[in-house]
């Protein structure tokens, strides 16, 4: 299995959850059971899904069901029932795609996930939030925020 870093190997264009700020202890890689013809993309939110494996994370994933941040992409072609994925620390930031135009006056605010690359910045804290917004990036019409998981 391949073994990427995600901190300098996709452009800041590529949709996803790409790793801004390590605030905590040295990169954690684990390896993650999934099923057999799941699709994953690089740098995507994993979570637990019912089944027990790991999965793509949705717009109902909770916080406590999130595992980590995928460290390679694998099509619906490939037998393999791993995935390689980065933990998530306390204060690490990443910068992510959301649904809107960024907005400074959402810093603080609570988000759910649109899907397991976006994250869903509607202007309203929500209590059901995966990330906190920390800050914008680039230009509101880039649709990047940086945020940290709650």
């Amino acid at each position: 299995m391949k073994e990427r870093c995600i901190i300098n190997d996709i452009s800041l264009f590529y949709m996803a959850f790409k790793l801004n700020v390590v605030a905590g202890p040295s990169r954690s890689r684990i390896e993650a059971d999934k099923a057999t013809g799941t699709v994953i993309t690089e740098l995507q939110v994993i979570a637990k899904a019912a089944s027990g494996l790991s999965a793509p994370a949705t717009s109902s994933t909770a916080r406590s069901e999130v595992k980590g941040v995928s460290t390679e992409s694998i099509s619906v072609a490939d037998a393999s029932t791993k995935l390689g994925i980065n933990q998530i620390f306390e204060n690490d930031t990443y910068i992510a795609d959301c649904t809107n135009n960024s907005n400074a006056a959402h810093t603080n605010q609570r988000m759910v996930l649109t899907d397991s690359l976006t994250v869903n910045n509607t202007g309203t804290d929500d209590a059901n939030g995966v990330v906190e917004q920390m800050g914008v990036y680039g230009a509101a019409a880039d649709k990047k925020i940086i945020v940290r998981f709650v």
